[in-house]
């Protein structure tokens, strides 16, 4: 990111709109529209706003309703509104208390979600927690995926070093207050890590070094190196000793 000493903030306030371009800072509060990529230090809005193209940010804080049309590349990402993102997404640290749709990829270092989130591509990450709903049509790819079950959670394929799949601790789903706890699931086709431990999650294929398959689990093929544990309660096709 090129020296900001001379750049201007870009400030709407109620309802205007402005071009793209190279700025300071960039605070919308009301509604408001930018036209063109945006280049600044933080990206923050309140209430309404739509940028017909990419943002390039140190940090982007989405308060109320966002649209991007473009990509969004940010070292620091805060959802605590409703953004949708048509292109892909590149963070340092994405945190999401709010309602997160990507069109395309998400990658990224730590991911942090304990609100909605849909992925249309694939998301990576260094370290995925999540404590919220999530919808991941392409493949979660992280070293950690740490995962409890506050909402209904799907991905295509998961992949990681060390895998936790937990159920909430006998609280209510704020996502899903009315729901119960074993109503919860992480359905996916594929999971395949290193150590596995899985609850309330239905998959065609497991595997892994260590794996262990607890409660309210469904799973068609379990495929294990060196441990399986299959607790009571879980329904297993088949294992087998690769």
């Amino acid at each position: 990111m090129v020296e900001q000493d001379n750049r201007r903030d870009l400030v709407i306030s109620g309802s205007g709109t402005s071009g793209g371009g190279q700025y300071r800072d960039v605070k919308i509060s009301g509604e408001g529209k930018v036209y063109g990529n945006v280049e600044c230090n933080q990206f923050k809005t309140n209430g309404k706003s739509e940028v017909n193209g990419s943002v390039l940010a140190r940090i982007a804080q989405i308060n109320g309703l966002s649209v991007i049309t473009g990509d969004l590349k940010a070292e620091e990402v805060r959802v605590f509104g409703d953004m949708k993102l048509e292109g892909s997404g590149k963070y340092g640290d994405f945190k999401c208390r709010g309602i997160a749709r990507i069109n395309g990829d998400l990658t990224g270092e730590n991911l942090d979600l304990e609100g909605e989130m849909t992925v249309d591509g694939d998301c990576e990450a260094e370290v995925f927690c999540a404590k919220g709903a999530f919808e991941i049509e392409g493949l979660l790819n992280a070293g950690v995926v740490d995962i409890t079950l506050y909402g209904s959670c799907r991905a295509k394929e998961i992949g990681g070093e060390m895998i936790k799949v937990g159920k909430r601790n006998g609280l209510r789903s704020l996502l899903y207050p009315f729901l119960p706890v074993l109503a919860l699931k992480l359905t996916a086709d594929v999971i395949e890590g290193d150590d596995i431990y899985l609850v309330n999650t239905k998959a065609k294929v497991v595997r892994g070094k260590r794996v262990t398959i607890g409660q309210g689990c469904e799973i068609e093929l379990v495929e294990y190196k060196e441990q399986f544990e299959p607790h009571q309660g879980a329904k297993i096709n088949e294992s087998k000793q690769i």
